[in-house]
């Protein structure tokens, strides 16, 4: 590290699990980094707090994704962690992650940027922080992630309601509702998840929505549903992609349907669960007991709200009313950089196509090459938490702040301007054809494209040796080490394989080849005690 490169600072604003691996990883390149968060605790929404105000996990939530894929690329949970692990389980694991790197006396609390502006004449930036003096900086990341504001909403005649009507946001212990009759509105993990938390406990529970969902269950024949997720499938669904764009949903749903039947059983079709949009578009619902609670009756599965008509009754799409106490409002989240000088804000632009676009529901839609790097200031200005796909947060994470390192150190260089808003414009068309179908995460990528870019900027290595069907490393790498190679490629999807290859780029991890083949073994094993007992 040279001597221009520790004098390098950068402030990181947002410390959830997407800045505090940024913050690692800038550190590791040579950057002198300060992280910024409002709140007193880092960890962003895997914290619970009581405040209604502030997105937290429920206290009872488990995750969806496996943990070999959740966690970072080089510090894997505890071995004797469940696979789907619950959220104090999460927040032990960050905690531990922060201690292990020592990223502590990195981090700023209880420090809310209020404003971040471009100082013109010398290219750094000004953050101000609410009742301290203001800071200075080469560069800055955005880490505040896609859940910092809360999706606006209005029902119609919602004054004339006398129980209380929120956003999920607000929504921390069922307990607190009851005896309640309660709508839950919307057909997503969280709606899922409430509606489950509510049974037992509200004397009705009621999920309303206006369309179909996949519902997979977190384990499949004793191993994670999601690991028919491998490297060889991403490589595949991205030339079916290219090549046969309607093909890949029907294959997805005639799988994604062969996973609910053989758990679950046939679906109810009172429930309206058939009308699903292709998982290309919307993500599944993980949740293992919202179809029995649906099948006991526990949860009762109705129309879209269309209005309240009294201080305790609404009206469906369908022509029923309903009576009620409660209604969660399960409307989603969207990014906000309000805080950053417009003439750098990448939701400063208007795109009229994905705005008319159904699935947009409103949100912004930022522009960033890459979903990461500013296309007004990329050499001083990137954002984590922009680029979205079905794997987890943190690895992505891990990833998009390897490439920002990678890119601010010098070792690898993005494209002219004119290249990146053509890339750029390219991405909004991608996604704004999403939309159409369905609702859409502003933030969504093409996850084989943007895996192949990553690989490249932040030199990971994976397609060179495992990704491609041409070149000599990867063959060289097949001849001898063939069963490492088919554990990454046809094996469990691990967040270790992109610290496995050394190279002149990013750090590697030495324990990365044993995690993997633990990781993989455990899987065989799980499988193997499956079939014994079945």
């Amino acid at each position: 590290m040279n001597g221009a490169q520790k004098t390098t600072t950068v402030a990181v604003i947002g410390l959830g699990g997407m800045g505090i691996v940024t913050v690692k990883n800038l550190i590791e390149e040579g950057f002198d980094v300060t992280g910024f968060d409002k709140s007193a605790y880092y960890g962003g929404l895997w914290h619970f707090t009581e405040d209604k105000q502030t997105l937290s996990i429920l206290e009872s939530t488990q995750a969806n994704i496996p943990i070999e894929r959740m966690c970072y690329t080089d510090f894997p949970f505890p071995k004797d962690t469940p696979t789907h692990c619950s959220a104090a389980e999460v927040q032990r694991y960050i905690e531990s992650y922060v201690e292990h790197f020592e990223l502590a006396p990195h981090f700023r609390l209880n420090a809310s940027v209020t404003r971040i502006s471009e100082i013109e004449e010398t290219g750094r930036w000004k953050i101000d922080i609410g009742g301290a003096p203001s800071q200075y900086f080469d560069k800055v990341v955005m880490a505040t992630g896609p859940h910092v504001k809360a999706t606006a909403f209005r029902l119609e005649g919602q004054e004339l309601f006398a129980g209380e009507v929120m956003h999920s946001q607000q929504f921390k212990r069922a307990s607190d509702y009851a005896g309640k009759r309660v709508i839950v509105v919307g057909m997503g993990n969280t709606s899922a998840d409430i509606a489950s938390e509510l049974v037992g406990v509200a004397s009705e529970v009621y999920l309303s929505h206006n369309r179909g969902a996949h519902v997979l269950p977190r384990d499949l024949k004793g191993v994670p549903a999601t690991s028919v997720l491998t490297h060889r499938l991403v490589r595949l669904q991205g030339i079916i992609d290219w090549l046969f764009p309607q093909l890949r949903d029907w294959i997805s749903d005639r799988v994604l349907r062969g996973i609910t039947s053989a758990v679950f059983g046939p679906l109810d079709p009172s429930w309206s669960l058939a009308d699903a949009p292709p998982a290309t578009v919307t993500n599944p619902i993980i949740n293992d007991t919202l179809i029995p609670h649906l099948r006991a009756g526990h949860v009762t599965s109705v129309a879209g709200l269309v209005r309240v008509t009294g201080p305790s009754t609404v009206a469906l799409a369908d022509g029923r009313t309903l009576d009620a106490d409660i209604i969660v409002y399960c409307a989603g989240y969207a990014n906000n950089y309000d805080v950053l000088d417009a003439r750098v804000n990448p939701m400063r632009h208007a795109d009229a196509a994905w705005a008319a676009a159904r699935g947009s529901r409103g949100r912004p839609l930022p522009r960033l090459y890459q979903n990461v790097f500013s296309l007004d200031r990329p050499d001083a200005l990137a954002f984590v938490g922009c680029a979205w796909f079905a794997t987890g947060a943190f690895a992505v994470a891990d990833l998009a702040s390897m490439c920002i390192a990678q890119v601010w150190r010098g070792r690898s260089r993005l494209p002219p301007a004119d290249a990146m808003e053509r890339w750029m414009d390219a991405q909004a068309a991608y996604v704004t054809g999403l939309a159409r179908r369905g609702t859409i995460v502003p933030a969504t990528v093409n996850m084989r494209a943007w895996l192949v870019w990553a690989d490249e900027t932040a030199g990971l290595g994976v397609e060179r040796h495992v990704g491609r069907w041409w070149g000599w490393e990867g063959w060289r790498f097949w001849w001898r080490e063939r069963r490492l190679h088919g554990m990454i490629e046809t094996g469990v999807l691990t967040s270790a394989v992109w610290r496995l290859f050394p190279g002149d780029k990013r750090k590697a991890w030495d324990a990365a080849r044993a995690e993997v083949q633990r990781l993989n073994e455990k899987h065989e094993a799980n499988l193997a005690r499956y079939k014994e007992s079945h």
